[in-house]
């Protein structure tokens, strides 16, 4: 049960860091300084980001509407293997 609890929470994860990489491309296309902010700045601009409406489908907005700063800030530090 733990490991499929485990696996459950990486797939979830992995996708809210695809979800947060489609993000970043999309603000950072507005707004190429955009790729230069630090990982506080960052997530702040994505929080803010999430919550206009239509900026993401409702299914990857129910992903990601409890990550807090602190946890996108984290999802960012993640580099792809």
């Amino acid at each position: 049960r733990y490991v499929l609890e485990e696996k459950r929470k990486n797939l979830i994860n992995t996708q809210q860091k695809k979800i947060l990489d489609e993000i970043v491309a999309k603000l950072n296309d507005i707004d190429p300084s955009f790729y230069y902010l630090s990982t506080i700045e960052l997530s702040a601009e994505i929080k803010k980001y999430l919550k206009e409406p239509g900026s993401v489908t409702q299914d990857k907005y129910q992903l990601m509407k409890g990550l807090s700063r602190q946890d996108i800030q984290i999802l960012l530090s993640f580099h792809d293997q």
